[in-house]
């Protein structure tokens, strides 16, 4: 079970808070050019996964009964061969996204139940039971992929993100 702060916000919920100005702020200055370099062949570059981060949003908020719709079909999906640049959405519209999709997940999550949370889980995610464990699965994500904006980010020469 999800367990909540003194504030009455569950952990995922804080976490999703703390994540949610990463995002832009890690695109913050760039160039298109720089939005589209990978630290190697083998990685991804920070427009990619800004725009997963924010698909993934997205999807979470579908879980919770809101829609977003992006309009990026499967582009961010995990997995997904990236193709041409010019199919993709700005870093500006990333952003937009972001900034939609943030302020809504926190209400849909801090509106959640005690009954809600113990549901069965909605994803076939080994060790999920609930929707509290992937609520708390997508927090981590989002963590996992705004450490990566980080260090991509520093890698272009900027400065980090927080610290």
């Amino acid at each position: 079970m999800t367990t909540k702060a003194a504030n009455g916000a569950s952990a995922p919920t804080l976490i999703f808070s703390f994540n949610d100005n990463f995002v832009p702020q890690a695109l913050h200055g760039l160039t298109q050019e720089e939005l589209w370099r990978a630290p190697t062949d083998r990685n991804n570059s920070m427009l990619w996964v800004a725009g997963h981060v924010a698909q993934t949003r997205a999807a979470v908020l579908h879980m919770l009964g809101e829609r977003l719709e992006t309009g990026w079909g499967n582009l961010f999906d995990r997995g997904a061969t990236v193709g041409d640049p010019h199919r993709y959405p700005s870093g500006t519209e990333v952003e937009r996204v972001m900034r939609e999709a943030s302020p809504r997940l926190r209400a849909a999550l801090s509106a959640l139940t005690n009954e809600q949370l113990a549901r069965p889980a909605s994803l076939p995610i080994p060790g999920i039971k609930t929707l509290a464990d992937e609520l708390a699965f997508f927090a981590l994500h989002d963590s996992y992929h705004v450490g990566q904006l980080a260090y991509i980010r520093k890698g272009l020469g900027y400065p980090g993100l927080a610290g």
